[in-house]
């Protein structure tokens, strides 16, 4: 790749949040689908832990590093850098965590919205509309995704594996439905100015899902995660599936990824228009799932990482300058870290990067230097303009 040929003129880099405590409404299924007892957190629920705020530290220090690398070496007393957040702890924290590495000691101004824990509508994945009509549109999604892909089917393994370290038949939540988990039925739950939710397994599995995964992250001792009853790189790949599939169905579908990034991808279409080279927003795995399917991303794995929206993970959209032809050319990346590096929480630097993957376009032609015509992405980010 004729990389030196092209240079970076502007990024737009939208992060997931950084390693947080179980969600509070989550809780409901927590108690409900095992007697064992949870572990206690020292930072409420939903909250970046101090552990998350390192590693977003480690990761902004990364960053910083890795534009110098792209020549674009920030000052940060002028309107070269922006930074902005969903107005909830957590993503506020992560991206006042992200600007403390890239520029410790400078005063990086920090926007969001709103009072502390309230959802800024540009990150929030709620209902604008409940109407049959667009429910049944989104149902129709739901139900082509799993028959396409088998999804429910193929989960069946999951849903056993999570039963047996739940526990689950000694559950109050058996006593209630005295069937298998994977056996429950399963509703959508569509409310306007509330997200939908998917009720049944896969509600209950991810949440379980999640709670571990925080444990993981936060490196318990293993006997603390899943009461030491998850021990194997299978194990966990199975059922992070259950999460994988939750986000894909509920945020990533047509319908509904159209619905709920509409306004963060106005925001996109703006900030490019601006003379800020470095563009920083921080929302959730909602967030980044709808923004991949609504702009019409190819579907994706991750390598070294099971999750495809990672906690803390960055998806970077890249505006390059051809510099013979002055031409403007497209490429995004998942900058993100692996399961282990997640795990281990040690610094990121040369020696132990995060892992980049680049993500393809759909019904887009890529040059053989590896890079889209900006146009291809330019006309996905400027007919929400309309709506």
């Amino acid at each position: 790749m004729k990389n030196n040929h092209y240079q970076l003129d502007k990024v737009v880099i939208l992060s997931r949040h950084g390693i947080r405590t179980p969600l509070q409404n989550t809780l409901q299924f927590l108690e409900k689908i095992t007697h064992f007892k949870w572990p206690k957190w020292d930072h409420p629920y939903g909250y970046l832990t101090t552990r998350g705020g390192v590693l977003e530290a480690y990761f902004g220090h990364y960053l910083a590093t890795w534009l110098e690398k792209h020549n674009i070496k920030l000052s940060t007393h002028n309107t070269e850098l922006f930074v902005y957040a969903n107005s909830l702890q957590r993503t506020v924290a992560t991206a006042q965590f992200l600007a403390i590495g890239a520029f410790a000691g400078y005063d990086v101004a920090v926007h969001h919205k709103y009072p502390i824990e309230n959802m800024d509508p540009i990150f929030d994945p709620s209902l604008q509309d409940d109407s049959p009509e667009f429910k049944h549109a989104v149902l129709r999604d739901i139900d082509e995704a799993n028959k396409a892909g088998n999804i429910f089917k193929n989960l069946a393994p999951a849903y056993k594996i999570l039963s047996d370290i739940l526990d689950y038949k000694h559950s109050t939540l058996y006593a209630k439905y005295q069937c298998d988990l994977a056996d429950i039925p399963s509703e959508l739950y569509f409310k306007k100015h509330q997200e939908p939710v998917l009720l049944g397994p896969l509600a209950i599995g991810i949440s379980a899902v999640d709670a571990f995964l925080s444990q993981y992250y936060s490196a318990f001792q293993k006997e603390q995660i899943a009461w030491g009853r998850l021990t194997s790189q299978e194990q966990w790949q199975q059922l992070i599936e259950i999460r994988n599939q939750y986000v894909n169905l509920v945020f990533h579908s047509k319908t509904l990824a159209k619905h709920s990034a509409k306004l963060i991808i106005n925001m996109i279409s703006d900030l490019i228009q601006q003379d800020n080279k470095v563009n920083l927003l921080v929302g959730h795995d909602s967030t980044i799932a709808a923004l991949l399917g609504a702009l019409d991303f190819k579907d994706y794995q991750l390598p070294n990482q099971f999750e495809t929206t990672p906690i803390g993970g960055k998806v970077a959209l890249q505006r390059f300058r051809h510099l013979s032809t002055g031409k403007y050319f497209f490429k995004a990346e998942y900058i993100y870290q692996s399961f282990e590096q997640l795990h281990n929480g040690k610094v990121l630097d040369a020696n132990n990067p995060p892992q980049h993957y680049q993500l393809h376009l759909e019904n887009a032609s890529i040059n053989s230097d590896g890079y889209y015509d900006w146009l291809d992405f330019e006309k996905r980010i400027k007919p929400s303009k309309a709506h």
